[in-house]
């Protein structure tokens, strides 16, 4: 007779260890927090707008913030997850904010912040950002390349203040950042009803994040897509000596300006296949300096591989006869186009590709959904843009603790499998979180000190180690 062999004994399961915790990484974020003193100095910038009203054994404006980041960090991302925090009693002890708020009184403090308080919390980290910048020993005087771009956030239920339908027909809020490139940190963001107009907070949005550049930077250039097209954004830089490179819409004065180019002009484009750049100038109607320049970028389609339907975007580069062509197959191929003006110097094919990488903004708007923007849980504008900054707060903490890791990145033991030649030079936020922060082990007490076990044979423990030893070497004032 066979042993039967598909039964197995049960397995006892509890969950009464009050030593492990889940979210281990949490030590490295509380360590930053510390020695940045980052609650206080959100407590200083929302206090200096107006009084945070605090009941006697409440949170603090900057303690609601960071918990509210410290939860986001471990990968939640509406209030009820704050209670994944306050069930975890080992991991107390290594967050920044150990008394984590329950959701609903979290929702209530959200709900005392002003937008002018929002503005100066966004700014306290971006001054925390630079301090922890020196630190590190990073250069405060190279360029910066300011990155401006909106997102909409869909939400639901018809009592959200402020949320609206779009053009796609969802109902949302709309979201704007303006990232600093170099850094890959956020340093001004802003909340918009649904339908707004990007533009509409536009200046504003540059003119804080200028305020809160380190002294001494470098010289400043600012890049967009086409919904930023408009004089007051471009005045504004030229005032301000900050260079800009914009897309503009393709409309009947781009396709005449793209008749100005001869064939020889066009030159191959930089990192990008079946693409070439040629460069005319144009003078914007109401511009009040000397003329721009105005780069074309073409890229050969396929004309088998166009779409069809009338809301393909693709069709839109298209020029009209072209397409027509194409669509009824007198054409093989066909050209799409864009349009840059830009008042930058360097060589065409230079410029164009600078402006192309602009894209990564688009890691910090990734960042920003995969750190709790993947909705607005609030039910009124003021609490939502509250928990904006919370997120902000989170993917900055990720960015530096991105750059602590590459610092260290020589001291790290990587996978077998894993190029650390060819590592990217910033990682997600979804990455960090798998290898630094949702991480398992054990909290101990034993001589009146703190130790943290890890899993045996975990990959990342030397990065995690090297890395809270490098925090610990920041200053605290």
């Amino acid at each position: 007779m066979n042993k039967d062999t598909s039964r197995r004994a049960p397995v006892h399961v509890r969950a009464d260890d009050r030593t492990l915790t889940g979210g281990a990484g949490l030590l490295l974020s509380g360590e930053l927090v510390h020695r940045l003193e980052l609650v206080d100095r959100l407590d200083a910038a929302v206090n200096a707008v107006r009084e945070f009203k605090q009941r006697q054994r409440g949170r603090s404006a900057g303690e609601l913030l960071v918990s509210l980041a410290e939860m986001i960090l471990l990968g939640g991302n509406h209030l009820a997850h704050l209670e994944m925090l306050r069930q975890d009693a080992a991991g107390s002890e290594l967050r920044a904010v150990a008394a984590t708020p329950p959701p609903s009184t979290a929702g209530q403090l959200l709900r005392r912040l002003t937008r002018r308080q929002c503005h100066a919390a966004v700014a306290a980290l971006a001054d925390a950002g630079n301090r922890f910048d020196a630190e590190l020993g990073l250069a405060a005087g190279e360029p910066v390349s300011l990155d401006l771009d909106a997102t909409t956030t869909e939400v639901y239920g018809d009592q959200k203040q402020g949320a609206e339908f779009n053009y796609e027909g969802r109902r949302s809020y709309l979201t704007q950042l303006c990232s600093w490139s170099e850094r890959t940190r956020v340093l001004a963001a802003e909340l918009l009803r649904g339908k707004a107009a990007p533009k509409r907070s536009a200046v504003a949005m540059v003119r804080r994040a200028l305020a809160v550049l380190p002294a001494g930077h470098g010289p400043v250039s600012l890049r967009a897509d086409s919904d930023y097209y408009f004089l007051d954004l471009l005045h504004f830089c030229r005032r301000r000596s900050v260079r800009f490179a914009v897309s503009v819409p393709r409309s009947s004065a781009m396709w005449r300006s793209l008749e100005r180019i001869s064939p020889e002009a066009w030159q191959p484009a930089l990192e990008m296949a079946a693409a070439e750049v040629a460069e005319t100038s144009y003078t914007p109607t109401g511009w009040r300096h000397d003329p721009l320049r105005l780069l074309i970028r073409r890229v050969r389609l396929d004309a088998a591989r166009i779409s069809h339907s009338p809301r393909s975007r693709r069709r839109r580069t298209i020029p009209a006869e072209q397409l027509k062509l194409a669509l009824s197959g007198e054409l093989d191929s066909v050209y799409g186009y864009s349009f840059i003006i830009t008042d930058r110097l360097g060589p065409a094919v230079a410029e164009e590709l600078w402006q192309r990488q602009r894209a990564h903004i688009e890691e910090r708007v990734r960042d920003g959904k995969s750190n709790g923007l993947i909705h607005l849980p609030l039910g009124t504008m003021r609490a939502n843009f509250g928990w904006l900054v919370a997120t902000v707060t989170a993917t900055n903490l990720m960015a530096m603790l991105s750059a602590t890791v590459r610092a260290v990145a020589p001291q790290a033991e990587v996978p077998p499998d894993f190029d650390a030649e060819r590592a990217p030079l910033y990682r997600t936020s979804q990455t960090l979180r798998r290898w630094l922060i949702a991480v398992p082990a054990r909290v101990v007490h034993n001589s009146r000190q703190l130790h943290l076990r890890l899993p045996r044979g975990w990959w990342w423990a030397d990065t995690f180690t090297a890395t809270y030893d490098r925090l610990r070497l920041l200053s605290v004032t």
